[in-house]
């Protein structure tokens, strides 16, 4: 009767483990990709600061037969290190719950001398209607830049209530990691005191591993983040480098903890088979 009680609770500690690790999977993750930093790194490594500045020289230029200012004029009032800095800076802004503070004073000089000179050229008269145009070109100008250094769309998210709640999710995972942690180790001396810890452990990883690496693996071989429709490139290789990096983060690791737990579980049967039977209880002689 020992014995059976024993393996159910040993069977018990193992499930509760398996919970556990993914549980402190999750939050390390939450806690790790959820920063500016990390976004500003995947910013980077999709190209999205060059796809950034492409895109917003294509808006000016396909606004031209609005505006009549030439592309050349936001090419010299903009750079691909300036949006980069202004990516950048949106990023750090919201996860610091401020407002963004990028620097438009080459762009106002430069339309700004645009229209002296068109004015001079054609004797416009610089009256109320030139410095509303003015006012006009250069309130598009930023809006338009800013709309497009705003590549997650972070702005938008905050307007929706997206990031409050992400946020409040992500420092409620920060609060509890340890208590993860500390749940881990409780288990594992749990199972020590069960004994057989690193069969169980081995199967509690095991079991870990296929929860991840088999959906992540699934993911990429049907190329499911390849099929998302987004309007903007820039959004849409942003989008999915990061979800293809993501995914490729949980199936490493997912196959880390597989190859772990198979390492153990061979560790028990070459050297746990010494292991002394557990007593069974002597019949009663009659």
């Amino acid at each position: 009767m020992k014995s059976k009680i024993t393996s159910v609770l040993r069977i018990l500690v193992c499930i509760l483990t398996v919970f556990t690790v993914m549980g402190t999977f999750g939050v390390t993750m939450a806690d790790k990709l959820y920063t500016s930093e990390y976004l500003i790194s995947q910013a980077d490594k999709t190209n999205t600061y060059e796809n950034a500045y492409n895109s917003l020289m294509k808006r000016f230029s396909d606004n031209y037969s609005v505006s009549n200012i030439p592309i050349d004029v936001y090419e010299k009032s903009f750079s691909a290190e300036g949006m980069k800095s202004s990516i950048d800076e949106k990023i750090r802004s919201s996860f610091e719950n401020r407002e963004a503070v990028i620097d438009f004073t080459g762009a106002e000089e430069c339309i700004t001398e645009y229209f002296e000179e068109y004015a001079h050229e054609k004797h416009v008269i610089k009256d109320d209607t030139y410095e509303a145009k003015l006012a006009e070109a250069v309130s598009f100008a930023k809006k338009t830049a800013l709309n497009e250094a705003d590549v997650y769309s972070l702005d938008v998210m905050k307007r929706a209530g997206i990031t409050g709640k992400l946020s409040r999710a992500v420092s409620l995972a920060r609060k509890y990691k340890y208590a993860c942690f500390g749940a881990l180790a409780v288990l594992l001396i749990i199972m020590i005191l069960l004994k057989r810890p690193i069969y169980w452990a081995g199967t509690a990883l095991f079991a870990s591993g296929i929860l991840l690496a088999v959906p992540a693996t699934m993911v990429i071989a049907n190329n499911m983040i390849g099929k998302f429709s987004l309007k903007s490139f820039t959004t849409y290789t942003l989008v999915t480098g990061t979800l293809d990096s993501l995914v490729g983060m949980v199936q490493k690791i997912g196959f880390i903890m597989l190859a772990a737990g198979i390492i153990l579980i061979a560790l028990y049967c070459i050297f746990g088979r010494g292991e002394k039977a557990e007593p069974k209880p002597e019949k009663s002689k009659a």
